[in-house]
């Protein structure tokens, strides 16, 4: 990740909130002096440097710059500030909702920058001076409801802050290992894929030119020209992957070698370079399409024009002749040459391959690759993690929004700190509702009206990890701001002063909850109605200041009680939701360039592997004969080739299966007048150990059979395997019957052969 990780986002967040919170302090400070009465002047400076503190917040906050000295600062400037404004007679001046603005921001900042004992300690200093100096002044039970906003803050923050961060860093924890996961899946598609070059290359180059070499009557440099095309794909199969970027397709297209014999016609229009993969199964299956010329065709000419698609986009490459064509049903379902050589070489690679024959007017292969859009290629190179396809499968779920996706990511269930945030408010308004209603006639139903959008509140933090709907959430905040504003017919307008006002702030944790995981203008609007409403009943209503300025200033507080929750919801939700995007693409782009690598490492792993033992006998034969030191006319080098063809054959219907003993088990069978067929109707490797015990175990068991035929069908997630062997033997069926105990198989003999079924589950 360049420089992100969910651990800034979170750090982010917090650091944002406070600087949200900050701002609106500041404005509500700032109109103490012009509240009407000239406030003393100890009252004027206390509200002039709160204000400058809130604007050094504000700026070191969205900076993300704030600290554990920006904490200790506001916790000795609350500690500081509180018995000043008590030695200068600032209770008249200074409301409750005021006093408790200088204690929030001390208390959030030592919670959140500071290490936990020095933060618990700062945070009793700070809540200490404000309950302390509020007593005397205001009783015993005005300080304490008067400390519960700073309080409830600090609860939310002890609780909220480690949380994020652990949720961060648990995030990035997960993160990490799915990467690791995309790397491991990007493995063993990769895997596959070098599994099927490999398979081409072997019937294209290997088998093909051991064909050539193993039948007589083949002109010399034909045999040569074969083999040594054989041992320089065996050489490029030993490094894959090695080539990136793109390729000129043209120069490629015209290095082509038609058939000896055959006259062959080569136009290649120029195209922009294309990507080396899809360049090397072009060239690979026109390869394969010259050969079957040459073999099967019995044609005069043959043509090869290289063309850009109607679209301006991709190449065709076709290959015609006209030979003796073929009918295009009767083409056998498992012909490698076709079906692995052409049509899958293309399809890996995101084309297409199409052979058009009749008899007696030749054959036609029409090979296309358009190339993709940016967006398509990455998204067609992601490979299928486990469980993808049933996922799609089944029944779809309301999709989770983005955001709540994004905030998910970005701290693991966003209920959690939504929990922290909004249920010690819940709490404490709740305790406040009951303690400014019981005495008021007829409020009963403003308490009734609280408990249900309290109710509502946790009903909706539940739903939150999904997504809340838009239904339920626009129905949410009209039931709050109708109830809140609707409590003035039964609740004083000089309750604005003190706590008698409840209801505004009553909608705090809502709509802080709304604004986090719904989108923010509803949220907004939801509150700038409500203290539009407020303004309404205040200005319309009976006076409740002598002055506009003292009206004004005793207003502003209980219009910032929703709004100090919102504001930081706010900086909270968008940051975090931001950061939690940024990062994923970060990730993904980390991840994306882990399983480009793992590619590369899969295919080379692979096939070293699968050259380890066929090359210490294929290539020095084949480099041999290319070079003139074995003659393909003398009768042992053509018996030879015979033999390394079949292990050829063998390799690629069973890949991966036959190892060198294997191998020279098969080669003295067939020596000795053993006819084996090896039929698969797979293209994936077989699970090697059960088919390898069943041939080694049957050939290296009593006398050479005369013939043995070893069939392999593949589903989904079994390997059936089917061995039969002529004529049959007790000693070997005995043998077999004891290899293959304790599997799912069955084993009979009689005279004329013994066959074997045998089936293991793959997944």
């Amino acid at each position: 990740m360049t420089g992100h990780s969910y651990r800034y986002g979170v750090e982010a967040g917090l650091s944002r909130s406070v600087a949200a919170v900050s701002v609106l302090f500041a404005v509500n400070w700032a109109t103490i002096p012009f509240s009407g009465d000239r406030p003393p002047p100890g009252v004027t400076a206390v509200a002039v440097a709160f204000v400058a503190l809130c604007l050094h917040l504000a700026v070191r906050g969205a900076r993300v710059r704030l600290n554990g000295a920006d904490a200790l600062a506001a916790v000795a400037f609350a500690v500081v500030a509180h018995p000043v404004l008590v030695l200068a007679g600032g209770s008249p001046y200074v409301l409750i909702g005021q006093r408790c603005m200088l204690t929030v921001p001390a208390v959030l900042l030592a919670t959140g920058f500071l290490p936990p004992a020095v933060g618990r300690a700062a945070c009793l200093a700070a809540l200490g001076a404000q309950l302390g100096t509020s007593w005397p002044a205001d009783g015993p039970a005005a300080a304490a409801e008067g400390s519960w906003p700073p309080l409830a803050t600090a609860v939310a923050a002890t609780v909220l802050a480690p949380l994020m961060r652990a949720a961060g860093d648990g995030a990035d924890r997960s993160e990490r290992a799915a990467a690791a996961a995309r790397a491991e899946a990007a493995r063993a598609a990769a895997r596959r894929e070098a599994h099927r070059d490999f398979q081409g290359m072997l019937h294209d180059e290997v088998s093909a030119a051991l064909r050539a070499i193993s039948q007589p009557g083949i002109a010399a440099d034909r045999v040569r020209e074969a083999a040594r095309g054989a041992v320089a794909a065996i050489a490029g199969a030993r490094t894959p992957g090695g080539e990136e970027g793109r390729t000129d397709l043209a120069a490629l297209v015209r290095a082509l070698v038609p058939p000896p014999g055959i006259r062959a016609g080569i136009v290649a229009d120029a195209l922009a370079p294309v990507p080396y993969e899809a360049a090397t199964a072009a060239i690979g299956a026109a390869r394969e399409a010259l050969r079957n010329v040459a073999d099967h065709a019995r044609a005069r000419t043959v043509r090869v024009h290289l063309t850009a698609r109607e679209l301006g986009t991709g190449f065709v490459l076709c290959v015609t002749d006209d030979g003796a064509g073929f009918v295009r049903e009767e083409l056998r379902e498992s012909s490698v040459g076709v079906r692995r050589s052409m049509m899958q070489r293309m399809e890996a690679v995101g084309g297409h391959a199409e052979v058009l024959s009749t008899p007696g007017r030749g054959t036609a292969v029409r090979l296309e690759w358009p190339a993709p859009a940016e967006g398509e290629r990455q998204q067609d190179r992601a490979p299928d993690l486990p469980g993808r396809a049933g996922a799609a499968a089944a029944k779809p779920a309301r999709p989770v929004p983005l955001k709540v996706r994004q905030m998910n990511a970005a701290i693991g269930d966003v209920r959690r700190p939504l929990a922290a945030v909004c249920l010690p408010f819940l709490l404490v308004m709740g305790v406040i509702a009951v303690i400014h209603t019981r005495h008021v006639p007829g409020a009963l139903w403003v308490t009734a009206w609280y408990a249900v959008l309290a109710a509502m509140t946790v009903a909706l933090l539940l739903r939150a990890r999904n997504g809340i709907g838009r239904g339920a959430a626009w129905a949410a905040c009209a039931f709050a701001v109708g109830g809140a504003l609707g409590s003035f017919l039964v609740l004083p307008l000089a309750g604005l002063a003190d706590y008698t006002s409840w209801p505004i702030g009553a909608v705090t944790p809502l709509l802080t909850l709304l604004v986090i995981v719904r989108p923010a203008w509803e949220a907004l609007t939801a509150m700038a109605l409500e203290q539009a409403g407020l303004v309404l009943i205040v200005f319309t209503g009976p006076p409740i200041a002598d002055t506009f300025g003292g009206t004004v200033a005793l207003t502003l507080p209980a219009l910032s009680a929703p709004a100090l929750g919102v504001f930081m919801g706010l900086a909270i939700g968008r940051t975090v939701a931001r950061l939690g995007g940024v990062t994923v693409r970060a990730n993904a782009d980390r991840a994306a360039a882990l399983a480009g690598e793992a590619v590369r490492a899969a295919r080379a792993a692979l096939h070293r592997r699968r050259l380890a033992d066929l090359g210490e006998e294929v290539l020095p034969f084949l480099d041999a004969t290319a070079t003139g030191r074995r003659s393909p006319q003398d009768p042992e080098v053509r018996d030879t080739a015979r033999l390394l063809g079949y292990a050829v054959r063998d390799e690629i219907h069973i890949p991966g299966v036959l190892d060198l003993p294997a191998r020279d088990l098969l080669s003295a069978a067939r020596t000795a007048g053993c006819v084996v067929t090896i039929q698969s109707d797979a293209d994936d490797p077989h699970p090697p150990a059960l088919l390898r015990l069943l041939l080694t175990t049957a050939l290296g068991t009593g006398p050479t059979p005369t013939e043995l035929v070893l069939s392999v069908t593949a589903s989904a997630d079994t390997v059936d395997a089917a061995l039969v062997v002529l004529p049959g033997d007790r000693r070997r069926a005995d043998a077999l019957r004891e290899a293959v105990a304790g599997l799912s198989a069955v084993v009979e003999d009689a005279a004329e052969s013994t066959w074997v079924e045998a089936r293991v589950r793959t997944a």
